[in-house]
């Protein structure tokens, strides 16, 4: 990959990230519920707003394990059941996601845990 093509692809996955932080910094500051997050997601992703899909591959990542084109293939399929009106397959795409969210939500907590460890044991040691 030349130099150009390279800064290209990072600007781009900055750009995308971006846009990512503004969506969840948008569901906390309407203190969204993990179930409205998920419908969101999914409107978001059938509307084939980017950052909604980067959300939705990460949920589909959480919840089975897969990752890469496996999971943009699952994503792919819940898009278009959506699409296709399908309720039982929407409301399945919503628990979906919302067991994503929930995974996503204990990493996060977790790694806020170790952090605050890690800090108390840096300042014992300091002591």
């Amino acid at each position: 990959m030349n130099a150009e093509r390279e800064q290209q692809v990072i600007d781009e996955a900055a750009r995308i990230q971006k846009e990512v932080d503004k969506v969840f910094e948008t569901a906390r500051s309407n203190n969204w519920s993990l179930e409205q997050f998920a419908i969101k997601v999914l409107a978001g992703a059938t509307e084939f707003e980017v950052a909604y899909i980067a959300i939705g591959s990460q949920l589909v990542q959480n919840v089975t394990g897969l990752d890469g084109q496996s999971s943009v293939e699952i994503l792919k399929y819940l898009i278009a059941e959506a699409l296709n009106k399908n309720s039982v397959k929407i409301k399945q795409a919503q628990e979906f996601f919302y067991n994503g969210l929930v995974i996503n939500k204990e990493q996060a907590e977790q790694e806020k845990r170790q952090q605050q460890a890690s800090k108390q044991t840096s300042k014992e040691s300091r002591n």
